[in-house]
């Protein structure tokens, strides 16, 4: 009974449940019919030669008209039967999305801003359905320092909204966030994030960070970071708890090999409104190109692989398809199939055929 209930439930959808509220109503009728005939039965005198006393008699018709009364109000809730089947699904995914916004990345060597770029190809994870629902995303953000704009979430709409609002700032007055691209930092705030939420979720007080390979970090970037010793000796720590915790960074590197001087950012600002001469003179003269050394570094040590987008025209989708799909595991799903079948026309003719009863039998 248990499993019929609940294929039922799994199987059988309505467009309008709101009519299912008649159905309690003819359960009430059917109560008071049957406490009617038991009435009746209690009642009714002694069987005599010849007598004919029947055992439901025109009571039946009740019945038979509360049953077609219940069949009505499903057909009119439009039920539609969902086909479902057993298939293999890949398990659910963690995917971190890192976008390098800093200035580097506004220069438009390839026609768009590298930063356009990386935000159509982070945003490609949805708009190609390489992730799907249960899959988990978080976004940050980094410059100067490093900013979580989504905690691991499976909102899509919420990281499609976030991932579409990454730009440049109207003004670049004050702002220190963009003239330096610390990567030591980004790796540092990714994995203490992760810590923190994960902590959170599993609400222990002795947790401990462990290994996963449904995880990965999708790194956005020209290359373009200079790494000082300082930086270098954060950076050796950071990717050793990227690798303790089996954090694997995949870099999408956007840009030209022979790139473009970083000056050429302020064409889209006004000089004495948005910037003064003294960050001008500091530009000039200063180059960015696409810095493939420090990615192959990243890739190398925590065991991911890289893509290079140099031209508008190439899409990394297959690429992004293939490494979050290599970090899903395989798991033996009921996955119900989008297809559906409207059945109200059915449960009319049944009802139509148990009120004719009632009236043959009266």
């Amino acid at each position: 009974m248990d499993f019929l209930t609940t294929l039922v439930r799994d199987s059988v959808e309505f467009a309008n449940p709101e009519y299912l509220a008649i159905v309690p109503v003819a359960g009430v009728l059917l109560v008071f019919g049957l406490l009617i005939f038991a009435v009746r039965l209690l009642l009714r005198p002694v069987r005599t030669a010849g007598s004919s006393y029947p055992l439901f008699g025109h009571i039946k018709f009740w019945f038979l008209a509360i049953a077609a009364l219940a069949l009505v109000a499903v057909a009119a809730a439009r039920p539609f039967w969902v086909y479902g089947g057993s298939s293999f699904k890949r398990g659910d995914v963690d995917v971190v999305v890192a976008i390098d916004a800093s200035a580097s990345m506004w220069v438009k060597d390839l026609g768009p801003s590298r930063l356009d770029l990386a935000v159509r190809e982070a945003l490609s994870l949805y708009t190609q359905d390489i992730l799907t629902p249960g899959d988990r995303t978080a976004v940050f953000v980094w410059g100067t320092t490093a900013l979580r704009r989504v905690h691991m979430s499976a909102n899509a709409e919420r990281f499609i909204e976030e991932v579409g609002r990454i730009g440049p700032p109207t003004t670049l007055s004050g702002d220190a966030f963009p003239w330096d691209s610390d990567i030591a930092t980004a790796i540092e705030s990714i994995y203490l994030s992760l810590d923190n939420q994960d902590r959170f979720e599993e609400g222990e007080g002795n947790w401990a960070p462990e290994e996963r390979s449904d995880r990965l970090v999708l790194l956005f970037t020209d290359g373009d970071f200079l790494i000082d010793a300082e930086q270098m000796s954060r950076l050796d720590v950071a990717l050793g708890e990227f690798r303790r915790r089996g954090l694997a960074i995949y870099p999408v590197a956007i840009g030209s090999r022979t790139g473009v001087n970083i000056d050429s950012v302020l064409t889209d600002y006004v000089r004495g409104v948005d910037y003064d001469e003294t960050l001008e003179a500091d530009l000039e003269g200063q180059r960015t190109r696409l810095g493939l050394d420090g990615i192959a570094m990243l890739e190398q040590r925590t065991g991911g692989r890289s893509f290079i987008v140099d031209s508008p025209q190439i899409s990394s989708d297959s690429f992004l398809r293939n490494v979050v799909d290599s970090h899903r595991s395989i798991s033996f799903q009921l996955i119900p199939a989008e297809d559906k079948q409207e059945i109200w026309q059915w449960v009319v003719m049944l009802a139509i055929l148990v009120f004719v009863a009632a009236m043959v039998f009266y």
